[in-house]
């Protein structure tokens, strides 16, 4: 019924879309839409959250560790984008704990580009391939104009990402510890125009965004009563009608979540 309701909603729309649902109670993964990896947009930071942790579990990286943002080496300061880091002072002092925070609270992207000098990219896509997750990549910094006029992007997958966020409810993803820690730090995410959206202002949601001209993307962990992962991306299509279709397919899900 609500792979039915679900496929129903999306028929009225072209371009890209895909939808992965996963009942974290029965394990039941539905699996809708024409599309499942997309650019990344803002979705790369998930991956970028998850290779800073398995840094710091691993020693490689100091959390407490501190840098300074020196706009001269980050170009693309002035271009409007999301964060604050591009407001602050120059050379500020910041840690390696506030580049996550500000990557993953606000989708600081400044402060994503930063993290990347020291996480690394091959890193990054080394430690996705060897957790099994083949197309999900990471091949430049955000507004790096000079790679993307070559036509270099970076790219989530959807069920990919629904199987990240169920391995984090579950305590296995890097560590219990780390699994927790990334939930809770998502939770803070304070762009709230999808899945949040439609759900209580108590209802807690573990998500990463991601939003472009010509490309959406919410998902992550619904703590109801009968908690669920939700993923969707939209590209090459009515972003503002995407928006509103997401947001009818949260519904759709909390519902059957709120069922006995």
């Amino acid at each position: 019924m609500i792979a039915e309701s679900i496929n129903d909603r999306l028929s009225n729309i072209e371009g890209k879309f895909g939808v992965n649902y996963i009942d974290l109670t029965t394990g039941q993964e539905i699996l809708c839409g024409n599309c499942t990896v997309f650019p990344a947009s803002g979705g790369v930071m998930l991956m970028a959250l998850v290779e800073c942790f398995r840094a710091i579990e691993t020693g490689r990286l100091d959390e407490n560790m501190t840098t300074r943002f020196n706009r001269a080496d980050y170009p693309d300061a002035g271009t409007y984008s999301f964060g604050v880091l591009k407001y602050l002072h120059d050379g500020i002092e910041i840690t390696i704990s506030d580049l996550c925070n500000l990557m993953i609270t606000v989708s600081d992207n400044i402060a994503f580009n930063m993290l990347l000098d020291f996480l690394k990219i091959d890193n990054i896509n080394e430690t996705f391939r060897s957790l099994g997750y083949q197309n999900m990549s990471v091949n430049r910094k955000i507004y790096d104009f000079e790679q993307m006029k070559k036509g270099v992007q970076n790219y989530i997958s959807i069920r990919e990402m629904a199987a990240i966020f169920q391995r984090m409810y579950k305590g296995q993803l890097i560590s219990e510890e780390a699994s927790r820690r990334m939930i809770q730090l998502m939770i803070q995410h304070q762009r709230g125009t999808i899945i949040p959206h439609v759900l209580s202002e108590d209802m807690k949601v573990g998500h990463q965004t991601g939003f472009d001209d010509d490309m959406i993307l919410d998902g992550g962990i619904v703590f109801a009563d009968k908690p669920f992962v939700l993923v969707m991306a939209a590209a090459d299509t009515n972003i503002r009608k995407a928006e509103s279709i997401m947001r009818d397919i949260t519904s759709i899900c909390y519902r059957k979540a709120c069922q006995n």
